[in-house]
Formats: structure tokens, C-alpha cells, sequence
């Protein structure tokens, strides 16, 4: 496989990318969801969501299918594994929420499901979408991709992006849901990857706690707001250190161990492996962390940085956020990544500053012609974006304070 690209976009009814560092056992590989349609049956309430894996599973997609309380139809099932909470994706908890699922398939078949806080149970009761066109329909429409983009080489890229609209995947208690996925190839030996995830959730209640969501096999260790995950395991060796920068003052904690493995609204849904299903590597997981803002708000943005490295890394990247009107961003090693603060799309002008050098991605454009001057002075005449792309990347992009100019 060496001769292929390390980034692929997979496009409608999916709106996935998966990016990796290289082919062989040191690789980064990530993989970064919209979901666009939804048709049921086996398919996860999984909008958003992301994994990672390095030299072993880090952030993972959590849950079992077939164990000793059951299969298709299990409470751990349809409580957990199926559901948002079990992946690294977004809730939005309106405690008052009813999740139907009277038309799931199988045996064992209940009302209602647990109140995970996350995506609908999409199609009536739950129910398997039967035709293309119910495919096509409001009902089992639950996302949409804003851009992406891989660059400068396709073959070798060094920044792979993905956004999505994934409003659509929730009831009614959220007026707007946006996230945007950037990773970057560091080719550095010693911290070869980073993930970038940023987020702007409004809901239809500023009382419905919002809450980000990263599972892992072994216990994370947490230090204010930030946290690492280690694989040690089964020869495993990688490790990622994820640092949360908005919003300000955010509370980080974990969730799990024995007894509170797939934890949802108070109530754990075990998943015991069959005996002649042995999950050796414990890949059902046991852990989550969570981060959720300190106090209500309607709207919340959050912004997290993922470095992956080797077990016991002590060399991790120092982070610069970048904060402007209607910007924000970080500066991780020799880059620099922006998002729109809505992540809307960037239709006028706007500014920042660089404080220091970097090859730099600039996020959420609206389609056609930017203009980029730097202290006063123009530094690209004519920029084209396309509608697909919603982005630009700098290559050499010095110190100092950048306007982007829409022409």
C-alpha cells in the first residue's frame, strides 16, 4: 500500500476521512465522521465522531456487540454501544428527553431507551430506513459536510480537514451543532501527530448541559484541564495527552471502572465478553472522559488539541491559542490552525495575529477570491477557494498581523 495517499475523503451518504502518517507499525491513523444519512439496522447515532490509533487503540469507539447479556436487542445494545455516548462525539442532555425505540428489530423489544443526552433514535421508534427515498427524506437526514480539503500533496499531506453540520443528528434541543477536524502530519519523530477537534453548540436551552466526549481502554490520568491515555497492554506503546483551551475554565473529569464501564444516565449496561468471544485487548473499553463547560450557556464553543506520541512522552508541544473577533485557533509546533468561531462561513473580513512563524490553515472560507495582507502590506493578491476546499493553507507564513480580505 505504500504507493497510496495517507488521507481519503469518503463523500455522500458518509462524509468520513481517514488520515494517517504512513503504512507501516509507526503510523497515526485517524478517523474523522459527519454522517450525512442515516439508515439504521446496524449503523451507529455516531455524527462527529473520531478515533485514534497509534502503536495501539487510544481514542476509541467504545462498546460490544454480541456478549452475555446479549446481542442486537441487548439494554447494552440499545442503551450504550449503539448510541452517541459510546463514541467520541457530543451531548447535549435535556433531561426531560424520550428516546422511542419501539420499532427496533429483534427480540426484547421496549418503549423507550435510556436518556444518553445524545442523537435521536433516527426513523419512527428507531426503525430501519426501507426505501432510497425515506434515505433521501428530513427524517434520516442527519448531517452535512461544510469542506474538506488535504494538502499541499496529496500523497503526503501535512494538514487533512473535515467539517460537518450535524444539527440534523439531534431532536429539537439544539438549534445549531458544528465541528471541525483538523490533523496534521508533525513529521516529528517524537510527537509525529496531532488531532485539532473545535465545536460550536448552540441549544435550544441554556440549562441542557453540553458535554465532549473521548473513550479509551485504560484509565486516563487527568491534570486540570488537561489528560493523557496510554496503551500498555498487549505490547501496545502509544499515548495521547489531549489539552482542552476552550471554553475557559472547562471541567474535566473521568467516567468508568468497574462496575461504571458503560455508564449512562445513572444506570451501567454491562458488556460481558462470551466465552468463545474473548475481548483480549479489552477494545470494549472502560473509560471516558468528559468536558463540559463551568456554567450555563446557550452557545459554547469548545477547542481541543490531541498530540499522539510514544508511552512516557515528556516532550509534548507547548499550545498558543489564537483569539481574534471572529477567529480562533492554536499554534501547535511549526503550525498554526483557524477556525471560524461559529464555524459559519468567513464571508468578510476578518484579522489575527501570528506571534510567531508557521505553516498556517485557515478554516471555514466562504467560496471565491481572498485577498491576504500582513502588517499592512498584501501578501497574496488572489487566493481562490473552492466550495468544496473552505480553506487555505500558508506554507511560510511570518510573525505578525494578518487581515483576510474576501475580494
Amino acid at each position: 500500500p505504500e504507493g497510496l495517499p495517507l488521507s481519503r475523503y469518503s463523500p455522500s451518504p458518509y462524509g468520513w476521512m481517514i488520515a494517517r502518517t504512513g503504512w507501516g507499525y509507526d503510523a497515526v491513523i485517524a478517523e474523522m465522521k459527519v454522517n450525512e444519512q442515516f439508515y439504521g439496522n446496524h449503523q451507529h447515532l455516531d455524527g462527529g465522531a473520531f478515533q485514534i490509533y497509534y502503536k495501539g487503540p487510544l481514542a476509541i469507539d467504545s462498546g460490544m456487540y454480541q456478549t452475555v447479556e446479549g446481542g442486537y436487542n441487548s439494554a447494552n445494545n440499545k442503551c450504550y454501544t449503539k448510541r452517541t455516548i459510546a463514541h467520541n462525539s457530543l451531548l447535549i442532555h435535556d433531561p426531560s428527553e424520550v428516546f422511542e425505540c419501539y420499532n427496533y428489530g429483534g427480540a426484547d423489544k421496549t418503549r423507550t431507551a435510556a436518556n444518553d443526552g445524545g442523537q435521536r433514535l433516527v426513523g419512527p421508534g428507531w426503525d430501519t430506513c426501507r426505501s432510497f427515498e425515506d434515505l433521501l427524506s428530513e427524517e434520516y437526514t442527519v448531517g452535512r459536510t461544510l469542506g474538506h480539503s488535504f494538502g499541499p500533496s496529496a500523497k503526503t499531506p501535512e494538514y487533512t480537514y473535515l467539517e460537518g453540520d450535524i444539527t440534523k443528528a439531534y431532536s429539537s434541543k439544539v438549534r445549531d451543532v458544528r465541528r471541525s477536524f483538523v490533523f496534521l502530519n508533525l513529521n516529528d519523530a517524537t510527537v509525529p501527530a496531532a488531532l485539532v477537534v473545535y465545536d460550536h453548540v448552540v441549544s435550544s436551552d441554556p440549562g441542557f448541559r453540553k458535554t465532549w466526549l473521548l473513550h479509551s481502554i485504560e484509565e486516563p490520568v487527568i491534570s486540570g484541564r488537561s489528560f493523557t491515555v496510554s496503551r500498555t497492554d498487549n505490547g501496545d506503546t502509544g499515548m495521547l495527552r489531549c489539552d482542552n483551551l476552550l471554553p475557559a475554565g472547562a471541567i474535566v473529569e473521568k467516567v468508568g471502572g468497574p462496575g461504571r464501564e458503560f455508564l449512562v444516565d445513572g444506570v451501567n449496561y454491562p458488556a460481558t465478553p462470551q466465552p468463545k468471544r474473548p475481548d483480549v485487548a479489552g477494545e470494549r473499553g472502560a473509560w471516558r472522559v468528559e468536558i463540559s463547560p463551568s456554567a450555563a450557556s446557550g452557545e459554547d464553543v469548545f477547542l481541543n488539541v490531541i498530540q499522539v506520541a510514544d508511552g512516557g512522552c515528556g516532550a509534548f508541544h507547548e499550545l498558543e491559542p489564537i483569539s481574534a473577533e471572529k477567529v480562533a485557533g492554536v499554534m501547535i509546533s511549526d503550525r498554526g490552525v483557524v477556525f471560524s468561531k461559529d464555524l459559519q462561513d468567513l464571508a468578510e473580513t476578518f484579522s489575527f495575529e501570528l506571534r510567531a512563524p508557521c505553516k498556517l490553515l485557515v478554516t471555514g472560507l466562504a467560496a471565491g477570491r481572498w485577498k491576504v495582507v500582513k502588517d499592512g502590506k498584501t501578501m497574496n493578491k488572489s487566493i481562490k477557494v473552492g466550495d468544496d476546499d473552505r480553506c487555505t493553507y500558508l506554507q511560510s507564513a511570518a510573525a505578525g498581523h494578518y487581515t483576510f480580505e474576501r475580494l
